[in-house]
C-alpha cells in the first residue's frame, strides 16, 4: 500500500479533521465534523492567515497540529513533534519543507485564539448530542445489548426532556513563568518560586456522549474563582428539561433556584451542613420527604436586582439512598432534588442517577490523564488556554469517534475504552490526515474502539494505593535562581 497521497490534498481545507478521523460520508455522525463547521468557526471570528501560494502553516493544518499535540504526550506533545507532522504532511505531498524550526509554527498558533477552539469544542457537543437518538429511553434489552452499565440503563430508562449533564471541577498547572503566575497564580500556601500556576476548571460533560458540554476556567484562588461561581457562569449553557447532577458542593440555594428558573432540575447530594431530616419535613413515603428551602440573605456577590428576582422559597424533595457495595464511603447518604414525582422518578431512580455522577470522575481521568492535560506548556495565559482548549477537542473528538462506532456496532460509548480509542486516532492523525481514508482504514477505524468493554465492575472494590514507587528526587524548597546562587557560592 502506498503512503502517497494519489491526489494532492488542499492545504487549506479543514477536510484534512475528517481524513485524520478515518471519515466517510457513510458514516453516521459524520456530518458534526463537516469542513463546513471549522470554516465557520474561523470565519466567525475572523481568523484568516497563511494565504500565500507557498504557505506552509495554513489555518486548517495548524489547528490539526495544535489537536494532534492532545493526541500524545511527552516528547511527541512537543510543537518540534507538530512541526514534524505537518513537514511529513507536506512530504506526503512530495514537497519537502526545509525550515522545521518550531518558531514560525508557534507564531501561526498564536493567531488561533482561544475562544475559537473552545467555540469549536461547544458546537461539536452541540451537534452530536442533536444528531443521535439519546433522549429515547432504553428498554432492558437495548441496554443488554448494547452493554449499557447499570447506573447508566436504568436512568436512561426513564425518558426526560433534555440533556442529562454532570458538573464537577478540577485543577491543572501551568508552565511557570511570570505571565502565568500574574494571571494564573500559584496556591498561597506554597513559598514564592516554589509553587507552579494553577488554574481551576468547571466542566458540564453530557452523560450519555461523554462528551463536554461547556467549562469555566478561573484561577485557583481569589474572589469568583470557586466551583459554585464558575457554575454560575455557565447557567446560560442549560437549557429547560436538562438535569443536573453534582455533588453535594453545589447543592446551595441559589444554585438550585437558577436552575428552577431555567426549567432545569437538579440531582445533588445534600449538603453537609444542612439536615438530611428537618422537623418541618412532609413525608412522603418511607425514605423519601418534600421540605421548602427558604432564601437566605442576600450574599456580597449578588446584586440587589438579581436577589430580587429570586424566588423566596423552592419545594425540595430528600431522598435516602442506601448504599451497600464494599469500599465505598459510608453506608448510605441523602440526595436533594427538584423532581418532585416519587412515582416518575422513583427513589432507585435517584440513586442511579446520582451513581452514574461517578462517570465524570472518570471523564475527567480521560482528560488529565489519558490525555496529558495535567500540566500545561505554554508559556503565557492565552496561549495557556489555547492549550488546555485544543486538548478539550481532542477529547470531543475522540468521543465522537466512539460514538460513531458504537452507533454502527450496537455498543454504548460508556461501555468503550476511550484511551484505546484515543490511541487509535493517535496513529491515524497523520497517515488519514495525508493520504485520505481507504475502506480498509475506514472499517479498523469503526471496529477498534469496540475490542474492549469497560464499565461493568460491579461490586469492584480497590485500595486507592500505588504499589509501584515513582523515581523522585529530592524535592525544592527554595526557588531554583537562589538555588543556583547557593551552589555558585559553595563552589
Amino acid at each position: 500500500m502506498s503512503f502517497y497521497s494519489k491526489t494532492p490534498r488542499d492545504a487549506s481545507s479543514f477536510q484534512v479533521f475528517s481524513d485524520a478521523m478515518l471519515q466517510d460520508d457513510s458514516l453516521p455522525l459524520s456530518d458534526v465534523i463537516d469542513a463546513h463547521v471549522f470554516q465557520e468557526a474561523f470565519d466567525r471570528f475572523d481568523v484568516d492567515f497563511g494565504c500565500e501560494e507557498d504557505a506552509v502553516y495554513t489555518p486548517a493544518l495548524v489547528l490539526w497540529a495544535l489537536v494532534s499535540q492532545g493526541l500524545f504526550k511527552e516528547e511527541q506533545r512537543s510543537c518540534n513533534a507538530a512541526v514534524s507532522r505537518i513537514a511529513m504532511w507536506w512530504a506526503s505531498q512530495g514537497r519537502v519543507v526545509n525550515d522545521t524550526n518550531s518558531g514560525a509554527y508557534c507564531r501561526a498558533r498564536k493567531k488561533i485564539p482561544d475562544e475559537l477552539v473552545a467555540y469549536l469544542v461547544r458546537t461539536i457537543a452541540e451537534r452530536a448530542e442533536q444528531s443521535s437518538d439519546l433522549s429515547e429511553p432504553l428498554q432492558d434489552d437495548q441496554a443488554n445489548g448494547m452493554r449499557t452499565p447499570r447506573a447508566i440503563a436504568e436512568v436512561r430508562s426513564q425518558p426526560v426532556a433534555g440533556r442529562i449533564l454532570k458538573v464537577d471541577g478540577f485543577t491543572v498547572d501551568a508552565a511557570d513563568t511570570e505571565a502565568n503566575q500574574e494571571e494564573y497564580p500559584q496556591n498561597p500556601s506554597q513559598e514564592e518560586g516554589l509553587g507552579f500556576p494553577i488554574l481551576r476548571c468547571v466542566s458540564l460533560i453530557s452523560l450519555a456522549t461523554g462528551m463536554l458540554v461547556d467549562l469555566a476556567i478561573a484561577p485557583y484562588c481569589g474572589k469568583q474563582t470557586g466551583e459554585t461561581a464558575l457554575l454560575r457562569q455557565m447557567i446560560g449553557t442549560l437549557r429547560r428539561g436538562d438535569i443536573l447532577i453534582a455533588d453535594c458542593y453545589y447543592c446551595t440555594y441559589w444554585l438550585l433556584a437558577m436552575c428552577k428558573a431555567r426549567g432545569v432540575e437538579v440531582v445533588m447530594k445534600n449538603h453537609h451542613k444542612r439536615d438530611d431530616h428537618p422537623e418541618d419535613a412532609q413525608r412522603i413515603c418511607k425514605g423519601q420527604r418534600k421540605v421548602v428551602w427558604t432564601k437566605p440573605q442576600r450574599p456580597t456577590w449578588m446584586s440587589t436586582e438579581e436577589y430580587a428576582s429570586i424566588p423566596g422559597e423552592i419545594t425540595i424533595r430528600l431522598v435516602d439512598v442506601t448504599v451497600k457495595e464494599p469500599g465505598f464511603r459510608g453506608d448510605g447518604f441523602t440526595v436533594a432534588t427538584t423532581l418532585l414525582d416519587h412515582r416518575v422518578y422513583t427513589s432507585q431512580w435517584i440513586g442511579s442517577a446520582y451513581q452514574s455522577r461517578w462517570w465524570v470522575e472518570l471523564d475527567i481521568r480521560s482528560i488529565k490523564c489519558s490525555l496529558g492535560m495535567e500540566i500545561l506548556r505554554a508559556k503565557t495565559p492565552a496561549m495557556v488556554r489555547t492549550e488546555l482548549w485544543s486538548c478539550l477537542l481532542a477529547y470531543n473528538l475522540t468521543r465522537l469517534k466512539m460514538m460513531q462506532s458504537g452507533i454502527d456496532g450496537s455498543r454504548d460509548v460508556r461501555s468503550m475504552s476511550f484511551t484505546r480509542c484515543m490511541v487509535l486516532l493517535g496513529n491515524s492523525w497523520l497517515l488519514g490526515g495525508a493520504r485520505g481514508a481507504n475502506a480498509a482504514m475506514i472499517e479498523v477505524g469503526q471496529n477498534q474502539p469496540l475490542g474492549e468493554v469497560v464499565g461493568h465492575r460491579e461490586g469492584r472494590s480497590e485500595p486507592r494505593e500505588n504499589k509501584r514507587r515513582p523515581k523522585v528526587l529530592k524535592l525544592m524548597t527554595i526557588p531554583r535562581a537562589a538555588q543556583r546562587d547557593s551552589v555558585r557560592l559553595a563552589a
